[in-house]
Parts: C-alpha cells; structure tokens; sequence
C-alpha cells in the first residue's frame, strides 16, 4: 500500500472531476496551541491543523498488521490525514495527538461511540453511548519555563524539592512501553506504572538532569509528592478531557468514567 501523498492527490482528483465528491476537510485546534514545540518544527505556534476525513485507504491503515506490530498505528493514521504533509507527527504531544486522533474518528464514524461499563455502586452492567462531540479540550493554561520548550517547573510539596517536567510525546511513551515490556520479561511482580511513568516526565531535580540520579530520587519520593506531580500533570496537560458521566438504570448512581482506547474506537458497531 503506496503512502505517497502525490497517490492520493491523484485519487482526490479523479473523485472530484469523475465522481463529483470531494472529500471533506476539518480544522482542528491543537490543546498545546502550539507554544511547546520548538522554533525549528513546523508545529511551533501552530493553534490549529487541518485534517481530511477518513476514507477506506484509512480503514487499511487501521487493518494493517505491520502498523499494529510496530505500534505506529496512529502515527500512520494522523499523517494520512493531515493536509500538510511536511509535518512530522511523531513530534506531536500526546494530548495534542489524541485530539486529531478524536477528530478523524468522528469524521470516519461519527459522535456515537457505544460502550459496555459497570457501575461502581451496584456492579451493573450496561451499554451506553457516549457523545465523542462534546468531549472538551483542555486549552494549555500554564506557562513553560520558556517558550518553543516542553518543560515545566513544579515544587514537591514534601521534600520541596524543585523539579521540571514535561507533557508526555511520543518517544516518551514508546521509552515508558520498553520498560514496562521489560519489566514483564524480567518477570518483575509489582506494577512499575507509576515509576516509569515519572521516570519519563521529570527532566530534572533541582537542576540535576542526570537520568540515573533522577532514578534513584523517584524510588524514595515521597507517595504524596508523587500523587500531587501526578495530579498537576494530568490537570494542566494540554488535551482531550477523556471523561464522561452516566446515569446507572439499575441504582441511578452517577457514575464518572475516562473513556478507554481500544480496539472499538475505530471499529463501532
């Protein structure tokens, strides 16, 4: 299967003078309004990015084995829809990523995205559908420690040390996988969730950047240092506020859930 957006410049061509169809085309407003990127990518400063809609050659993309084996899935689906081809979507920040990813799923298929979940009171079971359109963003809020950079300063309550982080990207998620991977390999027990999670977003302490030492610090973290860096990442970090409320038919309790990835987001009923 060919990638070459000159392929599908000719195939749009052919849809429109033969078939009268053009494909549609949607803006999308980046969370991270683009101030994280640095002045060399061509996403610095860019608030919003345009999109066409899905189309079967995206639907092979979704189906094809060697994207899922590599994990490049969306990577590959995010580029085959973007207009401009020039721009490297690996350099995308997760929750701007997730928004383009939340864009093409509705063009491809629509709001509605059913469910199956379980209350937290009662334990029942229902299929609910969640309106994908209004999911809001969260619009970055808090200033990095200088512009076109992905980094952010934050003091541990307890040990008051002062630590910069950054936004999670795409290497970083792919280094957090491997260590995870690893971990399983190694037939290690405890969850390292949290600790590798830390490992990635923390780029220095007290202005020591050293990989190792930062290692060692995250392993004697206070718990409630660790919760409340935890609850200001995800708090400020530009994206798609994946949470929605429901009702339960059996207790009427109000249940509130993040919206889980899986293999269904593409796929609906």
């Amino acid at each position: 299967m060919s990638l070459n957006p000159e392929d599908h410049v000719l195939k749009e061509n052919v849809t429109k003078e033969n078939f009268n169809w053009e494909i549609p085309v949607e803006t999308v407003p980046l969370p991270s309004r683009g101030i994280l990127y640095s002045p060399d990518s061509k996403l610095y400063k860019k608030e919003t990015l345009q999109i066409k809609a899905m189309t079967a050659r995206e639907e092979d993309i979704l189906m094809s084995p060697a994207y899922a084996k590599d994990g490049t899935t969306i990577l590959m689906l995010i580029k085959s829809c973007l207009i401009d081809k020039t721009i490297d979507v690996s350099e995308l920040t997760t929750g701007d990523r997730n928004a383009l990813m939340m864009s093409i799923r509705i063009t491809g298929y629509g709001t509605d995205y059913p469910v199956v979940t379980k209350c937290s009171n009662c334990g029942h079971s229902e299929k609910i559908n969640i309106d994908l359109g209004n999911l809001a963003i969260n619009r970055l809020s808090i200033n990095p420690i200088e512009e076109g950079k992905n980094e952010f300063e934050y003091i541990l309550p307890v040990s008051k040390k002062k630590i910069t982080f950054s936004f999670m990207t795409y290497a970083r998620e792919k280094n957090r996988e491997a260590k995870i991977e690893f971990s399983k390999k190694q037939k290690v027990k405890n969850d390292k969730s949290v600790t590798t999670f830390l490992e990635e977003v923390i780029d220095s302490v007290d202005g020591i950047k050293d990989k190792s030492k930062i290692y060692h610090f995250i392993q004697s973290m206070p718990a409630l240092d660790s919760r409340k860096l935890r609850a200001y990442i995800a708090e400020n970090e530009p994206g798609i506020i994946m949470e929605h409320e429901y009702k339960c038919t059996n207790c009427f309790h109000l249940n509130k859930r993040n919206i889980q990835i899986n293999s269904n987001f593409f796929w609906p009923e």
